[in-house]
C-alpha cells in the first residue's frame, strides 16, 4: 500500500470516528423560559440558572424577561395557540385557576408523585398553606411557589413620639401600634396635621396607601371574593361592604371637618352624616399623593405618612436610602370583634390576618420540553437554590456597599433556613422582617 492510500484510510478511518462520535453525542434541548428579569440588580437568579446549567449540561437555558412575571395575557394565549409556548412561565399566582380552567397550563401532579423522594422536588408540607393552594386548580397543582409578599402594618416611631401628647389626648398608647380597626381610625386621626387651607400636611394613615386594598381588609373580616369552585365572584357580600366601610371612613378622616364620632358610626353600620356627606376624603388624600416621590424621599421615609400596610419589598429600599427611619412592624389591624374573639368571630382561631401575593413557576400546554421544565422548576424551587440565590445576591450588594435584606419565600422550610443565616444587621430591620415571617402562616 502507498503511503499516499495508507494516509487517505487513516484520515478516512478517523472520520468515521468521528462521526460515529457526534451521532452518540446528545443533542443540547432548548428550555425556554420567560418571565424571569435576569440583569444587574438580580445575580441571585443569574446565579440559580447558571447552577442549574451546570448541573445539566444537555439542556441549554434560554431566559425571556417577557414582563418579568407580568405577562401579557394576550402574548401567552397567543403562543400557546400557536404552538410556540415557553417550556417554563413565572406566572403570578392569583391568575393560575383561572389558566388551568382553560386548560393553558400542564398539571405537576404526575411530576411530584414521581418524585416524592426526591429531596430536591417540592413537597406541600414545606411551604405555607396559602400560596401552595394558591396554585391549585380543582385540586391538582399547576404551579410551584416561589417567593411571597405579605402586608403587615409599618410605622414611623418618630411621628409617634412627636405627636405623644395627642395620641394620649385620644386614649391611645403612643409606643404600640393600633391593633383593631377602630384604633386604627383614631391613631390615624390624632397624627393627621394639615396645612392652613385645609390641604395634607401629612396623613396619619391612608387605607390603601402601601399595598392593602380590600382584599386586604376583606380578608380580615372573613369577607370571600370567589366561591368555593372558583367560578363565581362573591365581592357583593356584608363582610365586603363592612370591609369597605372601613376604608371610607379612613379617608374621610383626612378632611378636617370629619368627627372621629361619625367615622366610628358609619364604619359600624353605615349610618350618620358620612352616609350621605357628598365630599370625599379619598380626592383629598390622592391630591396628596400626587406630590410623593420614591426611595429617600418616599413619603413614609419623609413623615408624610405616619403608617402603613405595605409589603415585605419595602425594606430593602428603606435600609439602603433612609437607613434612620425608625420604622417598626406589626400586624395590620383587623376589625375589633375578631380581635376581641366575640360575634362572629367568637370560635376564631386566628386573630390577625395577612394577604399573601407572589409568582410561582408554571409549565403551559405545548411545552416543547416539559421534562426539562420540570427539572428546573425542581431545582429552582428547593431549599438548596433559594440559599443559593441568597447568598449571590448577598454578595452583590456587599460588593456595591448596599445593605441586603433577604425576601420572603412561600416555603417556610426556605425561610427557617436563609433568615438566621442572612437577616439585617440592624435590630430594627431585623425585628420587622422577623414579624413579615411570622405573619406568612395567617396568609389568605
Amino acid at each position: 500500500m502507498s503511503h499516499l492510500t495508507r494516509l487517505v484510510a487513516a484520515v478516512a478511518t478517523a472520520l468515521s470516528l468521528l462521526g460515529g462520535a457526534s451521532a452518540q453525542t446528545p443533542k443540547k434541548r432548548d428550555l425556554v423560559i420567560w418571565g424571569i428579569a435576569v440583569g444587574p440588580e438580580t445575580k441571585g437568579q443569574v446565579a440559580v440558572i447558571r447552577e442549574f446549567q451546570r448541573r445539566h449540561p444537555e439542556i441549554n437555558v434560554r431566559v425571556l424577561s417577557m414582563g418579568a412575571g407580568n405577562m401579557d395575557p394576550q402574548k401567552l394565549l397567543t403562543s400557546i395557540v400557536g404552538n410556540v409556548a415557553p417550556d417554563v412561565i413565572n406566572q403570578d399566582r392569583f391568575s393560575i385557576s383561572d389558566w388551568a380552567s382553560r386548560g393553558a397550563f400542564q398539571s405537576m401532579d404526575a411530576y411530584l408523585e414521581r418524585d416524592k423522594n426526591d429531596p430536591l422536588a417540592p413537597k406541600p408540607e414545606q411551604y405555607y398553606p396559602a400560596p401552595w393552594e394558591e396554585a391549585t386548580y380543582e385540586g391538582k397543582i399547576y404551579g410551584i411557589p416561589t417567593g411571597a409578599d405579605d402586608r403587615i402594618l409599618v410605622w414611623n416611631k418618630k411621628i409617634f413620639d412627636e405627636g405623644a401628647d395627642k395620641l394620649r389626648q385620644a386614649g391611645l398608647d403612643p409606643n404600640r401600634a393600633p391593633r383593631t380597626w377602630t384604633e386604627v381610625l383614631k391613631y390615624g386621626r390624632a397624627l393627621t396635621e394639615w396645612n392652613t387651607d385645609g390641604s395634607l400636611k401629612r396623613a396619619g394613615f391612608m387605607p390603601n396607601f402601601g399595598n392593602s386594598w380590600l382584599y386586604m381588609y376583606g380578608f380580615q373580616n372573613n369577607a370571600e371574593f370567589m366561591s368555593a369552585d372558583r367560578r363565581k365572584c362573591t365581592i357583593q357580600s356584608p363582610e365586603a361592604e363592612e370591609a369597605m366601610r372601613f376604608m371610607i371612613a379612613g379617608y374621610d378622616l383626612l378632611m378636617k371637618e370629619t368627627k372621629i364620632e361619625d367615622a366610628l358610626q358609619y364604619m359600624k353600620d353605615g349610618t350618620g352624616p358620612l352616609a350621605t356627606s357628598k365630599k370625599s376624603g379619598y380626592e383629598r388624600a390622592k391630591a396628596f399623593e400626587s406630590g410623593f416621590l420614591g426611595k429617600e424621599n418616599d413619603a413614609f421615609v419623609t413623615g408624610k405618612v405616619a403608617m402603613k400596610v405595605d409589603g415585605s419589598w419595602i425594606l430593602n429600599d428603606i435600609s439602603r436610602y433612609a437607613p434612620q427611619t425608625q420604622i417598626k412592624g406589626d400586624p395590620a389591624p383587623v376589625p375589633d370583634d375578631r380581635y376581641n374573639r366575640v360575634g362572629r368571630f367568637a370560635d376564631e382561631k386566628d386573630r390577625f390576618i395577612t394577604w399573601i401575593g407572589g409568582y410561582c413557576l408554571a409549565i403551559p400546554r405545548g411545552a416543547k420540553n416539559p421534562d426539562g421544565a420540570w427539572e428546573y422548576i425542581k431545582f429552582a424551587t428547593s431549599t438548596e437554590a433559594r440559599m443559593i440565590d441568597a447568598k449571590a445576591q448577598r454578595d452583590w450588594e456587599r460588593i456595591r456597599g448596599r445593605s441586603y435584606i433577604p425576601g420572603v419565600s412561600a416555603s417556610r422550610e426556605a425561610n427557617e433556613a436563609i433568615h438566621p443565616k442572612f437577616k439585617p444587621a440592624d435590630p430594627k430591620f431585623a425585628a420587622v422582617l422577623g414579624t413579615y415571617v411570622d405573619m406568612m402562616p395567617l396568609g389568605r
